[in-house]
């Protein structure tokens, strides 16, 4: 029985990533399962063959249009003994919440929340494209992460990036498109500021420092290389 890795995910993976990550696990030779985001249910109602080889890793999941995966359900998939992991958004709420079940967590927004540096959901949350699950607006963990990396690049001090920070906070996450961001950063910061976050807010330029993406492509790799070292079993 070949071993397999299902992802559920949505706007955390671009298609040249999935397409990318596919030809890893070919390469490897692990089956990769695509599923688009997960809503309730999901889990227990997909039959796993062989809890030796197969793992199931969370990214993206709703929670407006359909109710999101719940801890209840969650904790029964694990008490039966299949393994699962979180990363990136909806992933990575759970992982945190259910880490003490034995739920695996991977990536940089899994540890925000659990050091308590992020506590609201909020800051994963965007809308995306329901057909193709592009992501429409920025996420405010991604802003807290490029304001991060600037930081430490010494491109934005401690106090502008905090005052960055709250303007993005203070543009909803449905309106959170570039442009509103762009905008905020205008009335908030200094011209120098501002143009440099615009800069970051081009098209071209958002998948670079989208950390959702980030966390997600290195949980699904991660995850493919550790059922590589494993033999199949009957």
């Amino acid at each position: 029985m070949a071993v397999t890795l299902t992802v559920y995910a949505g706007s955390s993976l671009l298609p040249r990533d999935t397409r990318r990550l596919c030809e890893t696990a070919d390469s490897l030779g692990v089956g990769l399962v695509l599923r688009p985001p997960i809503i309730r249910g999901d889990l227990l109602r997909t039959p796993v063959e062989g809890k030796w080889n197969n793992r199931t890793l969370i990214l993206d999941g709703e929670f407006g249009q359909n109710l999101a995966v719940s801890v209840t359900e969650i904790r029964e998939y694990l008490a039966s003994g299949l393994y699962l992991a979180g990363a990136s958004s909806m992933g990575a709420l759970r992982a945190v919440e259910c880490r003490t079940l034995g739920m695996i967590r991977h990536g940089w927004v899994c540890e925000q929340y659990l050091a308590g540096h992020v506590d609201s959901d909020a800051e994963v949350a965007l809308l995306m494209d329901p057909v193709t699950s592009e992501a429409l607006t920025v996420p405010l963990v991604n802003v807290r992460w490029l304001l991060r990396q600037l930081g430490d690049l010494g491109e934005l001090d401690t106090a502008t990036a905090a005052t960055a920070l709250e303007a993005a906070r203070r543009v909803g996450y449905r309106a959170r498109i570039p442009e509103a961001l762009v905008g905020a950063f205008r009335r908030a910061l200094p011209t120098d500021a501002s143009d440099l976050l615009a800069r970051r807010l081009e098209p071209e330029r958002l998948p670079d420092w989208d950390r959702k993406r980030l966390d997600g492509i290195e949980a699904v790799e991660a995850e493919l290389r550790a059922l590589a070292r494993f033999p199949a079993h009957a």
